[in-house]
């Protein structure tokens, strides 16, 4: 045994050095990244060790601004061209047409003017939207909202809005309690004031309170101009240009009123997102569907059903929006041409937009102080790849509303992002009006127009045209977007069209 105890020696030391090693080991953390590299029959494995103290793991920080849209070549690893042998890119339609007039029989062209016809527009579709603007329509906003089909109107559109006008428009206004609204954001746009109101009314149906604007101070004081009021004996207001909010304003006294929503005139004494009533209301239309719907999701559709109600242009200023759809001066229409994008060949605008036409509302300006903006090409890009998986039914055609004058000129140099050919027209129809704009804010834009007050209704014109369109394409982000995502769905029968946000796709998920 004596002379093989320098050997036991050896072995004893080296397993106490390796459980030692080990034991250090076991304290850190190994990780790396094990590429195998091949090379005919030879095979190598490179590993890259980073030994680190244990720690709890940490999750990188993913900065907003880094990340962009999902880009429409990604859906075209080869490079847009298929291997396959069989495949062959189809001849544009145009440069045969006339070679097929040839082959058709009298009675087959006689045939084909009553097609172009029918492409325009369907009676009922036009009928719509002429009653969206007021035209040849006797009846009341209600009575539009009535006429809409139900299917197309968000849940229970039609009974939210008549029980919000009942509140605001009782039978008898002796008696009521009211909520006096004074203008406490005088640097606001259009959309910022209306969601602002609708939060007050809201708060305001909850205290069993009608909500009234100041007259003396009145919220949207500052969109239009001093005199717009002054026919009806009336300082300037957002009523100038929308309904009444209320046929009761004139009860309204300082002891029946107050200047503040005081939480204690509610059972609970909490204000809430939405009225228990409308919200229960809302589950119980789902429940026998076995949905819960609830959250998010119910706040955005009560704020939808209060831009409905509020953002109803009146009589004059309806009157005004058409006249200014109707003038064909004001409006552009370009196809663009991919054999040279500097010279579009021009168009005419109809009224209505062409059905299937996508409505693309470009937010930038000041919109970089509070968000993300988006720019131009993801908004084009977010159409594409919708027009691409949908080519029985849409085609590249565009209405662009913006701020952005640089949006619009970029778009009239864009034929296409993808340049495959599997679209019903392979470039770029879009329509614009040809309006004054500033890439900057609300009050920058005003400022641009002689008058405030036609320059609040031009742009409230643009709002109605993005609504004749059939797809919408935003940003929810912006309370643009916001809006014609809520007047579609509650003054036009267009809730089942698609909405693609260019955009965070929950971008709308608890805004405030």
């Amino acid at each position: 045994m004596g002379p093989k105890s320098p050997h036991i020696k050896v072995v004893f030391g080296a397993v106490v050095l390796l459980s030692l090693l080990f034991f250090i080991l076991s304290s850190y953390r190994v990780s790396g990244i094990i590429p195998i590299h091949s090379s005919n029959d030879i095979h190598t494995v490179t590993a890259t060790v980073t030994v680190t103290a244990t720690t709890k793991p940490t999750t990188t920080a993913i900065d907003p601004d880094q990340l962009d849209v999902e880009q429409i070549e990604a859906d075209f690893p080869l490079g847009y061209k298929n291997p396959n042998p069989w495949f062959k890119s189809p001849s544009s339609p145009r440069a045969y047409a006339k070679d097929l007039m040839n082959l058709l029989a009298d009675d087959q062209l006689a045939l084909l003017p009553g097609f172009r016809a029918a492409a325009q527009n369907w009676p009922e579709r036009l009928q719509k939207i002429e009653s969206f603007y007021g035209i040849n329509r006797t009846g009341s906003w209600q009575d539009h909202i009535d006429s809409l089909d139900d299917h197309g109107l968000s849940p229970l559109t039609k009974w939210v809005q008549r029980y919000i006008y009942d509140h605001q428009n009782p039978e008898d206004c002796t008696g009521k309690k009211f909520y006096v609204l004074k203008n406490k954001w005088p640097r606001h746009g259009l959309g910022a004031i209306v969601r602002r109101v609708f939060i007050e009314m809201s708060a305001a149906i909850q205290t069993n309170r009608i909500l009234v604007l100041d007259p003396e101070d009145s919220p949207g004081n500052t969109l239009v101009e001093e005199s717009c009021g002054e026919h009806v004996g009336a300082k300037a207001s957002l009523e100038c240009v929308i309904e009444q909010l209320s046929s009761c304003a004139s009860y309204a006294t300082k002891e029946n009123s107050v200047y503040e929503i005081d939480p204690s005139e509610i059972k609970d004494g909490k204000v809430r997102d939405t009225v228990p009533f409308v919200e229960l209301a809302y589950s119980s239309y789902f429940d026998g569907t076995g949905v819960s719907p609830g959250g998010s999701v119910l706040r955005y559709w009560w704020r939808a059903q209060l831009y409905g109600y509020i953002l109803r242009p009146n009589r004059a200023a309806l009157q005004r929006m058409t006249e200014l759809r109707l003038d064909k001066t004001l409006h552009r229409g370009v196809e663009t041409n991919r054999g040279n994008v500097e010279k579009p060949d021009q168009r005419e605008v109809p009224f209505p937009l062409p059905p299937s036409t996508i409505s693309i509302h470009i937010r930038h300006g000041d919109k970089a102080g509070e968000g993300r903006l988006i720019s131009t090409r993801d908004y084009i890009v977010a159409a594409e790849r919708f027009i691409l998986r949908n080519p029985l039914s849409y085609m590249k055609r565009a209405f662009m509303s913006t701020e952005d004058p640089d949006a619009i000129a970029e778009a009239k140099r864009t034929p296409f992002i993808n340049p495959v050919r599997s679209f019903a027209n392979i470039d770029w129809t879009w329509y614009y009006s040809n309006i004054p704009r500033v890439d900057g804010g609300p009050q920058a834009n005003l400022a641009l127009a002689h008058n405030k007050t036609d320059s609040l209704l031009t742009h409230m014109m643009q709002l109605w045209m993005a609504v004749e369109c059939d797809t919408f394409v935003g940003n929810r982000n912006s309370n643009w977007n916001k809006m014609i995502d809520a007047i579609r769905c509650t003054l036009m029968d267009k809730c089942r069209a698609p909405y693609i946000d260019a955009g965070f796709v929950a971008d709308w998920v608890n805004f405030p």
